[in-house]
């Protein structure tokens, strides 16, 4: 078997911490128009190949690569400097005025989101998730995901904030520290599928397979569930059903409701795993 590949997560792309330079998503993107990223757990940027022979939890992104004006650009970017330095309110004002200037770029809405969302704003995260949907509707970064969990507790079914605390994971860097508050996610909120879906890359074998099955049963935003879905035919794979795993992958690939992310993961998985 070439494919070593024993987990892969969605990094999330955030005001306070992704680094990349701001690519466009919009209602006319297709297939052609989407590229993807790995990075490992330190931020070091892996290209398809050496993928190919490495193994552990990786990270990705995806972008679409139409263009927008300069200064939609810049004054993103500017936000992002603000978002960084704890300025939200400028931040704030940058992004409205990104999205003035680029009304169908999802990322100055989906930072929006986010800003408010560090602000325990829920109202105003949810109102922009759901503006960056819209712009958006086959995904940007981890949209999908943020919008149902927060629509979930708005209606009482979560706890409010579980989201905010959920995020909050990718803030800590000692990994026993960040394993040890997986676990205790996974108890307190059973019924939140994200949390099986990084407690499963915890685990390795029938155990993790356990683990992605128990995120299928808490009906996940289809964000996660693309996700638990590829993670599942990596163990199906490993497990030497590799035409099981090829159908759960294509599955995904041909569901019309898959993300563009869901989509280029499962492409990329099933062309290793074929190889």
């Amino acid at each position: 078997m070439k494919n070593k590949i024993v987990g892969i997560l969605i990094a999330l792309g955030l005001v306070s911490s992704c680094k990349n330079e701001a690519k466009t998503e919009n209602n006319s993107e297709s297939d052609n128009n989407v590229e993807i990223e790995f990075t490992d757990n330190n931020g070091n940027k892996i290209s398809k190949e050496e993928l190919k022979n490495s193994t552990g939890i990786f990270n990705y992104e995806i972008y679409g690569i139409e263009g927008v004006s300069d200064l939609a650009k810049s004054l993103h970017s500017q936000a992002r400097q603000y978002g960084q330095s704890g300025n939200y309110q400028k931040a704030i004002k940058n992004l409205e005025q990104a999205n003035k200037e680029a009304p169908n770029w999802a990322y100055p809405l989906y930072d929006l989101a986010y800003t408010y969302l560090l602000q325990d704003d829920y109202e105003n995260a949810l109102k922009y998730y759901q503006l960056t949907d819209k712009v958006a509707p086959k995904g940007f970064y981890t949209s999908k995901t943020a919008l149902y969990t927060l629509e979930r507790e708005k209606a009482r079914e979560l706890q409010k904030g579980l989201y905010k605390s959920y995020l909050s994971l990718e803030w800590i860097d000692n990994q026993t520290e960040k394993n040890e508050m997986i676990n205790l996610l996974v108890q307190k909120s059973p019924s939140f599928a994200p949390a099986w879906k990084d407690y499963s890359s915890l685990l390795e074998g029938k155990q993790r397979l356990n683990a992605i099955e128990k995120g299928l049963e808490q009906n996940p935003d289809m964000e996660t569930k693309g996700m638990l879905l590829i993670n599942k035919a990596l163990v199906i794979n490993e497990d030497g059903n590799n035409k099981k795993a090829s159908e759960i992958l294509t599955n995904v690939i041909f569901d019309k409701n898959s993300t563009f992310g869901n989509i280029e993961m499962a492409k990329f998985v099933l062309n290793n795993i074929s190889e």
